[in-house]
């Protein structure tokens, strides 16, 4: 599985990056809202983590352009400040899930293999 880290948050991106490597996911991460852009659909991701904060409400408008442009990659919404309004519309705007920070990592490797079932013909779970 090939997954995008979208997150302003450097040590955060890392360490989830880290975490993600050693549970045989192939990872990339980056900061730049372009960049991601880019490789979420040139690099053909299973899915992007976009980490979000209150501060960083553009970065739902990646989110919309990337579901939008890059269709098989499905995008897993970090909410960094635990804003309700935030997640819901992440959701609305066609996250496949949401996710908490700090990242739960068995929850995210439902999520990861919910997605991985969803590509190979299996349903959402």
């Amino acid at each position: 599985m090939k997954v995008l880290i979208v997150d302003s948050d450097a040590p955060f991106r890392r360490q989830l990056a880290q975490q993600l490597s050693r549970r045989g996911v192939q990872v990339h991460g980056t900061d730049d809202v372009e960049e991601a852009y880019a490789m979420a659909c040139n690099q053909q991701v299973d899915a992007v983590l976009l980490g979000v904060t209150g501060q960083e409400r553009g970065m739902l408008a990646f989110l919309n352009d990337v579901r939008s442009a890059c269709p098989q990659a499905q995008v897993i919404f970090i909410n960094h400040s635990g804003a309700v309004p935030l997640s819901i519309e992440a959701m609305k705007l066609g996250a496949y899930a949401e996710i908490g920070a700090p990242v739960d990592m068995e929850e995210l490797e439902r999520k990861l293999r919910s997605i991985q079932d969803l590509k190979s013909g299996g349903g959402r779970s």
